[in-house]
């Protein structure tokens, strides 16, 4: 395997896990908030009546049925909004929610 290649590979790699720690294109520009929620670590983004929530801590196994219930009070407790019932979306490691803020 040439040096070349092994850089790309390297690079590519790099690239791929700098992009699962932010937020989603929506988000893009919006400052984040690191909240713990039952030994669950979120950064949570909101704009509008819209949300985001990256898990940023390690959990194995990672079971949505798990992260949803505690990303939904991450998000609340930064937007100081409900959850839409149904609204919420993603896998276990970007949540995306519909906002309730009325």
């Amino acid at each position: 395997m040439s040096l070349k290649f092994r850089m790309m590979i390297c690079l590519l790699c790099l690239h791929v896990i700098a992009a699962c720690s932010g937020p989603g294109v929506q988000m893009t520009g919006v400052q984040g908030q690191k909240v713990t929620v039952q030994g669950s670590a979120f950064t949570v983004y909101t704009r509008g009546d819209h949300a985001q929530a990256v898990r940023t801590g390690f959990e194995f196994p990672a079971r949505i049925s798990d992260i949803f219930p505690k990303a939904a009070i991450a998000i609340e407790q930064v937007s100081g909004c409900s959850v839409r019932p149904s609204g919420m979306s993603g896998d276990a490691a970007l949540i995306r929610a519909k906002l309730d803020c009325g």
